[in-house]
């Protein structure tokens, strides 16, 4: 049997996602599984062997290519992680492609996870309204970012581009830090734990990024206290992403961006998160950027393996007739 199917697979911070999409069906995720991606004692590579393993036994049709989404930096097409964060400790220095080869002989297409998302965003989703540069920002526990230029990722030697985790915004407060310590969901309730506090009536310096305490609130207490009118949380949700979007209305404009797609589990909350980041970058956009597009991603649940699929599809076919990727 000709193989027309890719393994697609999302590796997280808490678990590890995977499914088979048949090339004629590429909204459509079949076999998926999942296994925790870092449970005691076992490391996040150790569960992705664990996790191909699996897959590899239950393929129902055969495959002709691995897309993998990643934490972390990483180089494409194969997947070695240049460095990772905190959450995934040990990840840095693993090679995806020779994890997979041990179960599978096919060619393993291996990125960012966010920049996954962005490419199938852009080529199956709301993307493909819009020519030109797309920028594709995704809020969840951090903040990450792609930028697609002309259908292709923007690229560069180190496998870098589009993070836009460190760059400096505004919090509610008018104090500068680092997008992710402002706008990721886990920093949003952050913020809400250390200002509520009795301690914290005059607290005017930046909220840390590890606070060593665990926080007493998530993302969804918050937003539920914004809802019912809390005026914190409602100032925190609001002045933070409008902060935000000031930063990315600066990129819209260094980068003259034709439209920007916003996604991730954040903004998957609604208006109550993307409009304050709507507005951000409006105000603060040059005139001529203001008007940019700015949307949300129509993927559900089933995105990062939809979009690992397309990745991993469109890239073979590149590679079977001697084109250049990214």
């Amino acid at each position: 049997m000709t193989a027309s199917a890719s393994l697609a697979v999302d590796i997280g911070g808490t678990k590890i996602a995977y499914g088979v999409v048949a090339d004629d069906s590429p909204t459509v995720v079949l076999a998926e599984g999942k296994v925790a991606s870092q449970p005691a004692g076992r490391t996040l590579a150790e569960q992705l062997d664990l996790a191909i393993a699996r897959a590899a036994e239950a393929l129902p049709l055969p495959v002709a290519r691995v897309g993998v989404g990643s934490p972390g930096v990483v180089l494409p097409p194969e997947g070695q992680i240049v460095s990772a964060g905190p959450t995934v400790p040990g990840w840095a220095g693993t090679d995806i492609a020779a994890i997979v080869h041990r179960y599978l002989d096919v060619p393993v297409y291996a990125h960012n996870d966010v920049r996954i998302w962005a490419w199938g965003e852009h080529h199956l989703g709301v993307g493909t309204q819009f020519p030109g540069r797309v920028l594709y920002l995704a809020l969840g526990t951090g903040v990450g970012g792609a930028i697609v230029d002309e259908g292709e990722l923007l690229a560069g030697p180190t496998g870098t581009a589009g993070e836009f985790s460190e760059l400096v915004a505004p919090d509610f407060r008018g104090l500068a830090d680092r997008v992710e310590n402002i706008a990721s969901g886990p920093s949003l309730a952050r913020y809400y734990d250390a200002l509520s506090r009795p301690s914290a009536e005059n607290h005017a310096e930046p909220i840390p990024w590890e606070d060593p305490a665990a926080s007493r609130f998530t993302l969804r207490d918050v937003i539920a206290f914004a809802e019912e009118g809390d005026v914190l949380a409602q100032s925190i949700i609001e002045g933070n992403l409008a902060g935000l979007g000031r930063s990315i209305g600066g990129v819209v404009s260094a980068f003259d961006i034709s439209a920007v797609v916003l996604g991730g589990g954040v903004c998957g909350i609604g208006p109550l998160v993307t409009e304050p980041i709507r507005r951000g970058i409006r105000a603060f956009a040059l005139a001529p950027n203001r008007d940019v597009p700015v949307v949300t991603s129509t993927f559900g649940a089933d995105a990062p393996l939809v979009c690992a699929a397309a990745f991993a599809r469109s890239h073979h076919a590149n590679c079977s007739t001697g084109k250049e990727t990214s």
